[in-house]
């Protein structure tokens, strides 16, 4: 990868991890359509520190709260949340090692993409018909829980899963969104943990220590940038435009590994 590339890849991570498109979606189509093969793990997990860290600078006030009254701001509720995307995540490795592979490495990356238009698409027909709640309580976190276990799917856009699962339990848009990015911290950090783990057995790869600080700072004020903007259009807008949005981009995907096949799978074979 040269410069370019890490910028590249690093503003669309930082972008994509808290618009809900699918950040995993627009990194496999971008590595790619750049041509750069498969990003090393270091480079990676590099990535994601740099979101991690504009989700600490935009929810500063809310984490020091939880931190500080965990119990009353209900930090369970947080984990609780996060552990089903843990189990189906060890369950599919350990029951279909190849199979879950594939789907991480994007052959069905067209339907990831229509399965976020569809549940933006639902999240918002059912939160016009439902009563917005104040808080998040046990059955919105693990609604938000279980949809986040969805988006394992590369195209299914975890933090419009989230989102999504909030609405659909009743929680407020803001609160909903908020939650959402809360719920970020334990899945990139549970991602840095693994990849941390893999670099210090393989190495760091073929990628440059300046590319990674690179990548890693246009990824963190491209993220900070994404959580402000969701935060400030989710609680006056639907989410319709990210729908047309991922059905646009997952029909151009489709098309392409149907036809000229250069750079996804036919899923259909």
């Amino acid at each position: 990868m040269d410069f370019l590339d890490t910028i590249i890849l690093g503003a669309v991570q930082g972008f994509t991890e808290f618009l809900p498109v699918s950040s995993s979606g627009h990194l496999n189509l971008l590595q790619a359509l750049l041509g750069v093969g498969e990003v090393p793990i270091f480079y990676d997990v590099m990535l994601h520190v740099g979101t991690l860290v504009a989700v600490f600078i935009v929810l500063w006030p809310e984490i020091v709260a939880i931190l500080s009254h965990p119990i009353k701001n209900k930090l369970g509720m947080l984990i609780l949340a996060t552990i089903p995307a843990v189990v189906v995540t060890l369950v599919a490795e350990k029951a279909a090692p190849e199979t879950f592979a594939s789907v991480l490495d994007g052959k069905y990356l067209a339907f990831g993409f229509y399965a976020t238009t569809g549940v933006l698409v639902a999240c918002e027909l059912v939160a016009q018909r439902i009563e917005r709640k104040r808080g998040i309580e046990l059955p919105q976190a693990m609604a938000m829980g279980l949809m986040q276990a969805a988006a394992i799917l590369p195209g299914l856009s975890r933090s419009g899963s989230t989102i999504a699962g909030g609405l659909f339990s009743g929680v407020g848009r803001e609160k909903a969104a908020k939650f959402a990015f809360l719920m970020s911290i334990p899945a990139i950090l549970g991602g840095v943990v693994f990849g941390a783990k893999d670099v210090a057995e393989n190495g760091m790869g073929d990628v440059s220590v300046p590319a990674v600080i690179v990548g890693a700072i246009v990824a963190a004020v491209c993220g900070f940038i994404a959580i402000k903007f969701m935060l400030r259009l989710i609680s006056k807008y639907k989410l319709y435009g990210f729908a047309i949005y991922t059905a646009v981009i997952g029909t151009v995907v489709l098309v392409e590994s149907m036809t000229a096949g250069h750079y996804f799978v036919n899923p259909f074979v």
